[in-house]
Parts: structure tokens; sequence; C-alpha cells
């Protein structure tokens, strides 16, 4: 009789208290003469027989003595049943689970790879849980509400889109968490932005790493990130701490001028924002907004020569080439510029751009590929 009851291992929540009153059953031992020779309460008898109390190591002990089945017995069981109990009540599906899933585009972070594929609401929430590395739903609200997360960053505290932000963010920290950094250094920042200028003539497979390597020298972990449907935001910065800070670029707009325009325009709020204190690019206001594009397109374009470029009139295709050249940088970030200014219509020279896809995902580390 013992021994099959050692080998039990239940997959629904069994108190080890059924298994007491099944013995005192067979051998026809009543709770009370049972609680006298435990030198119990009959009170605690009762609640342990019911799974109400909780059976510790001093109590397995004794059961090993009254009732001749070894204490490591009454512990796998008190463990086993305590920690069944725990994930049937986590998983017990409510509307309040299945209302904050449903919040979520948890179909494409499946598509993506961010989190596994689940049936019930219920795992889907334990999913989300999981990634988000939070223990529960309030936990998720308290931490993305707080000062340094969304609410102080955004026009409206919560909105229907927040949910599909912060998962796209999230997912970014997690990106930026696999990269080793040096302390932030901003004269090196600047000169490793020069340096990239020049990378945008490189191939996709080319720059992007290129890009990672050189920033997280300076300090900045940059971090490539699909996007997610309602997101309103393509690139982020923010700092982690005074000595390393993060920029997370999407792909909205699918061509390599607008990566790279965000990639600078990020860079600029690090650069000029001196308080550090927040996400960038998220509801910003337009001043600013305004100082960072002109900031970041100056360090891709210098000024003064983009201004007598574009003195001479609307430029060809081959001169815009060439201009490209001598300045060193891809045409396609200077027909972007050219479009943004209105110097020529947006559906001029976009044959100059590369269109960006994402590779196929999941794997290690998002990456563009080229479509064709």
């Amino acid at each position: 009789m013992a021994n099959d009851r050692r080998s039990w291992a239940p997959d629904v929540p069994v108190s080890p208290g059924e298994t007491i009153r099944e013995i005192l059953e067979e051998r026809a031992i009543s709770q009370v003469d049972f609680a006298t020779r435990l030198g119990r309460s009959e009170k605690f008898v009762s609640q342990l027989i019911n799974g109400k109390a909780s059976l510790s190591y001093d109590t397995a002990i004794e059961l090993e003595r009254v009732l001749g089945v070894p204490a490591s017995f009454w512990n796998r069981a008190e463990a086993t049943y305590r920690g069944l109990l725990a994930h049937q009540t986590r998983l017990a599906a409510s509307e309040e689970q299945a209302e904050w899933v449903r919040s979520f585009p948890v179909k494409d972070m499946a598509d993506k790879g961010l989190i596994a594929r689940k049936t019930s609401a219920a795992e889907q929430a334990e999913g989300l849980l999981s990634f988000f590395g939070v223990s529960s739903i309030d936990a998720y609200r308290d931490y993305w509400s707080a000062e340094r997360r969304l609410a102080a960053r955004m026009s409206t505290a919560y909105t229907p889109e927040v949910p599909a932000i912060t998962a796209w963010l999230r997912a970014g920290e997690r990106e930026a968490e696999l990269i080793d950094t040096a302390p932030y250094d901003e004269e090196r920042f600047r000169l490793v932005l020069d340096e990239l200028r020049h990378a945008t003539r490189l191939l996709p497979c080319e720059w992007q790493p290129l890009v990672v390597s050189r920033c997280a020298e300076a300090g900045v972990a940059v971090v490539f990130v699909p996007d997610l449907p309602k997101t309103r935001c393509h690139a982020v910065s923010w700092w982690v701490s005074k000595t390393r800070a993060v920029i997370q670029l999407g792909s909205f707009y699918k061509t390599d001028d607008q990566v790279w325009f965000s990639l600078f325009h990020e860079a600029a709020h690090l650069l000029l924002d001196r308080s550090r204190s927040r996400i960038s690019d998220l509801d910003g206001d337009a001043e600013t907004e305004r100082k960072m594009s002109e900031f970041a397109g100056n360090l891709l374009i210098p000024a003064e020569a983009y201004e007598s470029f574009v003195s001479q009139g609307r430029p060809s295709k081959a001169e815009v080439v060439a201009f490209a050249e001598h300045i060193g940088i891809a045409a396609s970030v200077v027909v972007g510029r050219l479009q943004h200014d209105r110097v020529i219509p947006y559906n001029w020279m976009n044959d100059l751009k590369t269109k960006l896809d994402w590779a196929v995902y999941p794997h290690s580390t998002p990456r563009f590929s080229q479509s064709p």
C-alpha cells in the first residue's frame, strides 16, 4: 500500500491530506485518535486532511513515525500539490485575462517569434507575462506606466495602441540585453556617426552588423525590431543608464533612406537631450522633433554642400548620383532628403533607394534583407 503511494505523481491538484484520509480509513483510525498519536490538535488534523494546512518538514517526519510512510513522500506530495495548485490558479481563465490578451497583436507577435503560439487566453496570458518579464497583469501595468516608461512620455496615458507599443519596446529591450557595450562616450559616438555616413553605400547585410558593432563601441546598443501593427512609432531611443543608451529601429517605410535617417534622428536625441530621462519619439513635441531632424539631416548631408546643391534648381538623377558620390553617401539618402524638402516629388527617383524587408524570422538577431 505505502509503496504504491510513494510513486504518486498527479497531474491535478490533490492534497496529501487525501492520502492521509485514505490511510486512516483503510486502518480504521479515527481523526481524533490520529490527532492524539500525532500530538496535534483535531483542528490542525482536519485542516491538514482537507488541504487547508501546509504540510511542513516537521509534520512529514511525524507522519512517517505515525503512519510508516517516508517523510520524503510527504514532502514531494506537498510540493507537487502546492505547485499544481498555484499553476491551476494562474491558468484559470478570466475575463480580465482574455480582455488583456485581446489588446495585444498576439498573432503578429507569434509570427515574429516573440511569443509561442497558444490556444487559450490563459496560456496566451502566461506567454505575455513571461515575454514582459512580469509576474501579473497588475505588475505589467505598474511597470509600463512608471515614470521612466510610457505614461510620462505619451500625450495620453493609455490608448488602444499602447499594448502594441509596449510589446515592440519590450522586444527591443530583449534584443538590447544581448549587446555588450562600452561606457557611453559622446566624442566617440560622433566619430562613429561620421563613419556610418559612408556605410550607407554598403549592402544591408554589410551595414547592419557594422552599425551595431560600431555604436556598441561608443556605448549605444542599436537594435532592429520588426514593426507590429498599431505601434505608431518606428524609431525610438532611451537611456538605460548614464553610461548606456539604446536606439531601436523598425522599417515601416521599408526603404534604406528612412532607416538611415531614423538612426541619425535618434542619435540626435542622444547627443542633444541632456535630461536622459525619457523615451524619445513617443509623441514628442513638434519643435523638438524639427530640431532633431535638422540636426540629423546635417549629420548625414553637410548643410553647406546641400544648400549649394539645391540652389542650382531641381536636379536630374545623374546629378543626384554624382552629388552623393562627391559627399560619400548613398544616393538613396540624398533622394529621401530631396523628397522631404519637396525639391523633387515623392514619386521621383525611388529606384535609387534600396527596398528592405525582414529576413526569415525568427532567428537570433532580426536583420534586414534586400527586397527585389
